[in-house]
């Protein structure tokens, strides 16, 4: 049980990472979600050695020439008009926005349902998280013990539906309390965009970096939110989504007619 508390706080933590953010645009060298003639004068401005213009030179080379100049800024302003039908080629390879179309419309109305796998001992078991703005439930199960990990008004508890029976303090069994910040955005950057082969099967990944330096990739397969993870990772595995939609079910995070067991008097 100890073990599997862990993942379930493990794939907490990794989904209450969940923010709106846009892939980025080319041009966008202010990174403010648009371009436009003002990221077009900042890239001049720029080019011309003006100090204090806040940009991002990688962005900036708009061409892929190695260089920030003029060429740079007149696609940017011909962008901004829709004036520019041309090939743009940009350092971090090609630009995807499958997380600002698929994840984040879902993830924005603050209410969501996915479900998810994750493997413990060696046994693969099905996940399904359910973000409710600050409140969050988890459930797994085999069809004969189903249990269900609720973070309800900051306080966590271990539900057993089947029995009709609730955990407070459960904290003290698993020996790790996560600081959440269920349904408040997390800020991330857009890296890049790369296809990649995993097990043989081609995926388009997107990467995003957070405040604190770590870093998320969303996988995506046929237009369709496949994985996330950071395989290269030795303490993080790549996590199957097999399903992702709007909407949760409220009675999932009903207390009421549960009969109660304090476990932290035992910590």
């Amino acid at each position: 049980m100890k073990s599997f508390i862990s993942a379930l706080l493990a794939i907490i933590l990794v989904f209450s990472l969940g923010a709106v953010a846009s892939a980025r645009l080319v041009g966008d060298v202010d990174s403010n979600g648009k371009t436009n003639s003002t990221d077009a004068l900042k890239i001049l401005q720029y080019s011309v050695g003006k100090t204090g213009v806040s940009l991002n030179p990688d962005y900036a080379d708009v061409n892929g020439d190695k260089k920030v100049n003029s060429t740079d800024a007149l696609i940017v302003l011909k962008i901004s008009v829709g004036n520019y039908d041309g090939d743009l080629e940009v350092d971090d390879g090609f630009v995807t926005s499958y997380k600002a179309q698929i994840i984040d419309p879902v993830m924005s109305t603050g209410k969501y349902t996915f479900t998810t796998e994750v493997e413990t001992n060696g046994e693969t078991r099905s996940v399904t998280v359910m973000i409710r703005n600050n409140d969050m439930c988890v459930e797994t199960g085999d069809g004969i013990k189903v249990i269900r990990m609720l973070y309800l008004d900051g306080k966590a508890y271990l539900v057993y539906p089947m029995d009709l029976v609730l955990t407070k303090g459960f904290y003290a069994e698993s020996e790790t309390e996560p600081d959440l910040n269920v349904g408040v955005p997390a800020k991330v950057t857009y890296i890049g965009s790369e296809k990649v082969k995993v097990g043989g099967v081609e995926y388009v990944c997107e990467s995003y970096r957070h405040a604190d330096g770590t870093v998320t990739e969303y996988y995506f397969k046929d237009g369709k939110w496949a994985m996330m993870g950071k395989p290269e990772d030795s303490d993080s595995e790549l996590k199957k989504i097999t399903g992702f939609k709007q909407g949760v079910d409220d009675s999932y995070f009903s207390l009421e007619g549960y009969k109660q067991i304090d476990l932290s008097s035992k910590a």
